[in-house]
């Protein structure tokens, strides 16, 4: 059964895209992202925020927040109908408003709200089963704008956990990593396929 950290991983996996030629990756991916400062104050709290800084042409036409709600269970996600203002303290302000999850059996046919998109896990990947529309959303809040760059930070130092960083062609045909640029695989970034290439050689020699 799918977990909501196997849900996060496939949506980071999702919102990750590296310019070639660059190390440029075209999305910023915050997990768990609480709506107000302050950890006294009550909370609602995103559960993935993509945003994607393609600018488009004309300039700014393309650039949005995408605001997703990951649910693996048919019962939480019953619980989350019961609570619209969860998640209408992120759809006003969110260019593209996502349901994620593990099985599309888990929201009823007539069950997904107006103006929302449906991700469903598919194998080791998300396939998207309604497209979600775009939306002219209300000016974010400067709270919510600090809110998101901390867990934007957090989700950084912290994917490192889960999957190993993207790789980069800058210039060469060698991959590089694409969070320092090193020849990859990247001992720091790339941990997994580091130790995997390292067994290889290993294996070889012998």
């Amino acid at each position: 059964m799918a977990t909501e950290r196997d849900m996060l991983n496939l949506l980071g996996q999702r919102y990750t895209r590296i310019r070639p030629g660059t190390m440029a990756d075209r999305y910023v991916r915050a997990e768990h992202v609480r709506r107000k400062l302050g950890h006294a104050m009550p909370q609602y709290i995103a559960d993935f925020i993509a945003l994607d800084k393609f600018p488009g042409i004309p300039y700014g036409t393309q650039a949005a927040m995408h605001w997703h709600e990951v649910k693996v269970s048919r019962s939480d996600w019953l619980a989350e109908l019961r609570r619209p203002e969860k998640s209408e303290a992120f759809t006003e302000v969110a260019h593209y408003r996502w349901l994620v999850v593990s099985d599309a059996k888990i929201v009823a046919p007539g069950e997904l709200p107006d103006g929302w998109g449906l991700l469903v896990q598919s194998g080791a990947r998300l396939r998207a089963k309604v497209a979600a529309p775009r939306h002219e959303p209300a000016p974010l809040p400067f709270d919510l704008s600090i809110c998101i760059a901390a867990a934007a930070h957090r989700t950084g130092a912290r994917e490192i956990g889960h999957r190993d960083a993207a790789t980069a062609h800058i210039n060469t045909w060698d991959p590089k990593c694409a969070v320092c640029g090193v020849i990859g695989p990247c001992e720091w970034h790339q941990p997994r396929a580091f130790h995997a290439a390292r067994n290889e050689e290993t294996d070889h020699d012998r």
